[in-house]
């Protein structure tokens, strides 16, 4: 298909259907199966922003047996659930696709609705009772998923074992016989599609890889979660919002078996107070939200700049304005991010790349707020929230992002100055009850002693204390890694959170056509590593910036530094950045 080979395997399958007929669950069973014999994932599901909606829902996952970096966008193989809603997936189809689809639905569709009259010469068809072979096995038809993989297990030749095991875990916690009749399901389609023509180009079974110990399939949200987890996280608060919901949800779960407390809030400014309180009392503290409810914070985290109280704030992005689009991609908030605030509000804004990435660097968000006495916003987006890859947890990289460690003053000290002025911005803190170390927290302007001063000399030295807590942060942390060609290049790339992905699909295309290309992807986005930036201008003869918003809102900052030289390919799709469009934003250079 396309080139795809036993040597080179990289296949892309969709499950579409309605809400309602287990897309997304029979994509969650599909990913855990591949892994079982050593293959790379990464998922992506789509459903209707409606609480309980009726419309298009669709499973993509990419299957890979090499790390992959994007989703992928055109598909080899799609699953119609539902005829109706998978024509619309049609245009995504490569050239020579596999379709499977049902050839004894219980509705009768119009000419035009069914799939079966869609499928061109070079495609293959594959007309299955998905419906009949579910009656059988659980006496309704509501296991057609769970047969539509047992058709691609037989097609594509990947071993049953491997989804009776996936079928397993996904039920795991429900009845035996529920389990046995799913894997009786499974069965009866792979029984069914054994006796088809097989599709020679995708075969799973030519080549299976050793399962790789401690691989984990989860989300960027269960990935913050887990780092949460393990940074000691004392306190969650939060308010429901697409697309962090899940991980309020997660830590109502697993936090108060840490020993931690969370809290649903009437609303998200009682949210980020909470963790301000927390965070002032000295236990790491958390709150997460979207870009309307980052909105509702931004006085809140005026305070916590103004009193120094570390906090984390973690965003992920939805479209907008205001309710947008909850269910699609955005990567506009980082103007809010960064600047949003009423007077000078410097705090630190850092955005992860992949799901591992989610983990290690929300444990390092928490650092970083104790170490400079900060709020730290944690930008994700939709499409990192929710997609999921094979991950493997190691240690934190210390050399990718730093390490930090909190400055205390020491119990008894006479003459305790809770804001001492200091070069680097850091004083020395005190939590409350530390002994001879009592002190005073406002939101107003206040003396090294921190009671309220309205004078113009103190505002600007306790101006430039905070500035200067932001420079420190950017010469701690480490440049970022180059990617793609050393020396000098023709065209550089700079990308930041989930497009990265994309961006670096797009530096190795352009490196294999013979295109000296290289990529600038940072993950702290607020201070700027300015040296950096400059440096890795300097190299380039052509600059694109690629980014999910209208106005080129990290484009501005990278302008600002180092004059006007980038060229802006800053779109909005509602999903992930399509390699081809950052090819064709280069070809255009």
């Amino acid at each position: 298909m396309n080139g795809i080979s036993n040597e080179d395997m990289d296949v892309t399958i969709e499950i579409c259907g309605s809400a309602g007929d287990g897309s997304i669950a029979s994509g969650q069973i599909l990913n855990l199966a591949i892994t079982e014999i050593g293959y790379h994932v990464m998922n992506f599901d789509s459903y209707p922003a409606e609480i309980r909606g009726f419309g298009k829902s669709v499973a993509h996952s990419r299957l890979s047996n090499y790390p992959i970096h994007t989703t992928g966008q055109l598909v080899d193989c799609l699953i119609a659930l539902d005829d109706p809603h998978s024509t619309t997936s049609l245009a995504t189809l490569k050239e020579n696709s596999v379709i499977i689809y049902d050839s004894k639905p219980m509705d009768y569709h119009e000419e035009n609705q069914a799939i079966a009259g869609y499928i061109e010469p070079g495609m293959i068809g594959y007309g299955i009772p998905l419906r009949e072979l579910s009656v059988q096995a659980v006496g309704s038809g509501k296991s057609r998923n769970i047969v539509s993989l047992g058709a691609i297990a037989a097609i594509f030749r990947i071993p049953p074992k491997a989804f009776h095991s996936a079928v397993k875990k996904r039920f795991g916690g429900k009845k035996q016989q529920i389990i046995d009749s799913n894997i009786m399901a499974f069965d009866l389609g792979y029984g069914y599609a054994a006796k088809l023509e097989k599709a020679d180009a995708i075969d799973f079974g030519n080549k299976m890889f050793p399962v790789r110990e401690g691989i984990k399939i989860i989300s960027g949200n269960e990935a913050v979660v887990e780092g949460c987890l393990d940074a000691g996280i004392k306190l969650y608060a939060g308010y429901p919002i697409t697309p962090a919901t899940k991980i309020l949800e997660l830590l109502a779960k697993k936090l108060p078996k840490r020993g931690g407390v969370v809290a649903q809030t009437e609303d998200e400014i009682s949210a980020i107070g909470h963790a301000i309180g927390g965070g002032f009392a000295g236990r790491r503290c958390a709150t997460a939200t979207s870009g309307p409810g980052l909105c509702l914070m931004v006085e809140m985290l005026n305070l916590a700049v103004m009193a120094e109280v570390p906090v984390v704030v973690i965003d992920s992005q939805r479209g907008g304005p205001s309710t947008g689009l909850p269910t699609k991609t955005e990567q506009a908030d980082l103007n809010l991010a960064v600047l949003g605030a009423s007077g000078d509000s410097p705090r630190p804004v850092v955005a992860p790349a992949n799901v591992e990435e989610c983990y290690h660097l929300i444990i390092k968000a928490f650092e970083i707020a104790e170490a400079f006495q900060t709020p730290v916003v944690f930008l994700l987006d939709f499409f990192l929230s929710n997609r999921m890859e094979d991950v493997l947890f190691g240690e934190v990289d210390q050399a990718a992002f730093g390490c930090y460690e909190e400055v205390l003053a020491e119990e008894g000290e006479s003459g305790y100055e809770r804001f001492a002025l200091r070069g680097d911005g850091i004083s020395p803190r005190a939590y409350p009850g530390m002994k001879g170390l009592q002190h005073t927290i406002t939101g107003l302007e206040h003396t090294e002693k921190g009671l309220p001063n309205y004078n113009a000399e103190n505002h600007r030295l306790m101006g430039a204390k905070r500035y200067n807590k932001m420079r420190k942060l950017a010469g701690q942390w480490p440049e970022p890694k180059p990617f793609g060609m050393e020396g000098e290049l023709e065209v550089g790339i700079i990308a930041w959170g989930s497009t990265i992905g994309s961006a670096m699909e797009a530096v190795e295309n352009l490196n294999k056509r013979g295109v000296k290309a290289g990529g600038y992807f940072p993950r702290l986005m607020w201070p700027l590593h300015e040296e950096a930036l400059r440096l890795f201008a300097s190299r380039c003869r052509k600059l694109l910036v690629v980014e999910m918003n209208t106005t080129g809102q990290y484009a501005n900052f990278v302008d600002q530094t180092i004059g006007t030289r980038t060229v802006r390919a800053a779109r909005v799709y509602a999903g992930p950045y399509p390699v081809d469009d950052i090819l064709a934003a280069v070809d255009g250079l």
